[in-house]
């Protein structure tokens, strides 16, 4: 039975992934850092399928954690074929001089740093064999205004993807997901707009499993595939 490492996937999107594989049939494993309710929900409903299911606290923009939560997770539910690449921060609106220290360091180290960390920890544990799906964004590619640190951070996030896919050849392969707009149950401190239909060519929104069907195929398709990024927003950038 195939496996899946997802990293924040006790909610959102990444909660959203854990239940696609599920129903897969693959064994799921998540890490989650401040969200220990939502890992408890989480859990309970993978429960729910007839596969291995393992959780547990890890703060990803921490080397020393990743070592440890990822070997602790491995020794009971193996080093599974495939690494997500979640966990993140979609920040507020900030104009450049409300963009102090802190903020710039906390958008980069959570959606840049960490994977760059877990990929270099998770290829220590492979041994003839793995996959990384790393999530950017649309905002990797385009520049949105107020939002610097995340634009700055997910455009790093493409980098990362090919520089890893030359690195680790041919034992893992390294693709990236950049989607656009997700409808989520959950909503972000700043994601109360949403984008007009008739702005997006395919008419909607993406939900989950529009993101996790690009995802499933890089965790599915030949290893030949590498060092690729592939942009889910329905049509939305051929648009602006």
């Amino acid at each position: 039975m195939p496996s899946v490492l997802i990293t924040g996937g006790a909610k959102r999107l990444g909660h959203g992934l854990c239940i696609e594989f599920a129903k897969k049939g693959w064994n799921v494993a998540f890490c989650y850092n401040n969200s220990a309710a939502e890992s408890e929900n989480t859990l309970i409903e993978l429960k729910d399928f007839d596969i291995k299911v393992i959780k547990f606290k890890c703060d990803v923009t921490n080397l020393n954690e990743i070592q440890t939560g990822f070997e602790n997770c491995f020794q009971n539910f193996g080093v599974p074929d495939v690494m997500i690449n979640n966990a993140g921060v979609y920040p507020t609106i900030k104009k450049i001089n409300e963009i102090d220290d802190s903020l710039w360091k906390h958008v980069i180290d959570s959606n840049l740093s960490s994977q760059f960390y877990t990929s270099k920890v998770y290829s220590t544990f492979v041994k003839e064999s793995g996959r990384i799906v790393n999530i950017g964004s649309l905002g990797g590619h385009e520049i949105w205004k107020g939002r610097i640190p995340y634009n700055v951070s997910k455009a790093g996030v493409i980098q990362l993807t090919r520089a890893l896919a030359r690195e680790l050849a041919p034992k893992i392969s390294v693709n990236c997901i950049c989607p656009g707009e997700i409808q989520l149950e959950e909503k972000g401190p700043d994601e109360t707009w949403s984008l007009p239909n008739d702005r997006i060519p395919m008419g909607r929104s993406a939900y989950v499993d529009d993101i996790f069907d690009g995802i499933y195929f890089f965790s599915t398709a030949s290893k030949y595939i590498t060092g690729q990024d592939l942009i889910i927003d329905g049509g939305y950038h051929l648009a602006r």
